[in-house]
């Protein structure tokens, strides 16, 4: 079993191309989405949402019998012969049996496929692991723990994401943001909505704009309306606004995710299935989150999704004309929230 580290990714890229089974493992999803991309993109010639590539999640193969499904169409043939690419993220999610299943298919893999397989562990089942071992191209995924971690992190979002910072914002970044990849995240999020399209971040809006000492985050609040947790919302939204986060900035976010919600529950309703809206459907979406919102559109209908950005627009104008107190404000917004 030969390891490469996060970093090492575009160095190898003959190593991934020529392996029939990767296995990509980190306890940071962050740096493991990041990996995860890197190589789906690479194995699908950065057309990951062809015809011949294929994304899953092991929550909705817990049944072993299922998992045949993903096997058989591994050793199928395509029709041009050109090869394809199949991924499980949340490997560890398996029951033992079909775990099983696809460790013994990496004994002898099909020669017309790709395997990449995510989990956040080393597979602990000993008898999977064994195979696993032997048969995948190991990519380990670490913590970000330092300065210069999160530097090298905010250079490579940077410039997947097509930002423009210039050089002392980014040292300011990795000074006052926490080196942590969810916190990086949330903040790098809230810096895009604040300087719009084509501006180029300073230190000046990362002043202006990025809390780092609070405890919950915007995208925790958004993860507790998404799965309608009422007495949480309340209490992060609490939270939020003591530690001085702006209710426009919270109305902005909370408006972009049910739009978000609005355009998936349309194709829902069109009949695109859970794997094609996961897989073809949400790249504007970080991959952390894909599994979240396909769980947040079963929570709100058309209708809701509606009356909610109703009230958001409604909040938004008032928190402008300074009509009431922020946190009476989003207070009465989320009560209103849970109510649609």
């Amino acid at each position: 079993m030969k390891k490469y580290n996060t970093e090492q990714i575009q160095n190898y890229k003959n190593d991934i191309h020529n392996a029939k089974c990767i296995y990509i493992y980190g306890s940071d999803a962050f740096q493991r989405d990041r990996a995860f991309k890197i190589v789906f993109n690479l194995l699908t010639n950065n057309e990951p949402s062809s015809d011949n590539s294929f994304l899953f999640f092991g929550y909705d193969f817990v049944a072993d019998e299922k998992i045949t499904t993903i096997i058989d169409s591994l050793n199928m043939i395509s029709f041009d012969m050109s090869e394809k690419t199949i991924a499980i993220k949340y490997f560890e999610q398996l029951n033992t049996k079909a775990a099983t299943k696809i460790a013994k298919y990496t004994d002898n893999p099909s020669p017309y496929a790709k395997l990449i397989l995510v989990s956040d562990i080393i597979e602990s089942k000993a008898n999977v692991y064994k195979n696993i071992k032997d048969n995948c191209m190991f990519i380990e995924t670490s913590e970000m723990k330092y300065q210069s971690h999160l530097l090298y992190w905010l250079n490579n979002y940077i410039r997947d994401n097509r930002i423009r910072m210039d050089e002392p914002a980014k040292q300011y970044f990795s000074t006052v943001v926490e080196p942590n990849s969810y916190i990086a995240y949330n903040e790098m999020k809230k810096l895009e909505l604040y300087v719009g399209i084509n501006t180029t971040i300073t230190t000046n809006h990362i002043k202006e704009c990025t809390i780092t000492s609070k405890t919950n985050t915007i995208f925790e609040l958004i993860d507790a309306v998404g799965f309608k947790q009422k007495e949480k919302a309340l209490k992060i939204a609490e939270n939020l606004i003591e530690n001085q986060e702006s209710v426009i900035m919270i109305v902005s976010m909370l408006t972009n995710f049910f739009f978000t919600l609005w355009k998936l529950d349309a194709l829902r309703r069109k009949g695109v299935s859970h794997n094609e809206l996961t897989s073809k459907h949400m790249n504007d979406i970080y991959f952390s989150f894909r599994d979240k919102y396909s769980k947040f559109i079963q929570n709100y209908n058309q209708s809701q999704i509606h009356k909610a950005l109703k009230q958001l627009y409604i909040c938004d104008c008032r928190a402008k004309l300074s009509m009431a107190d922020e946190k009476v404000l989003i207070t009465a917004l989320l009560l209103m929230l849970f109510l649609v």
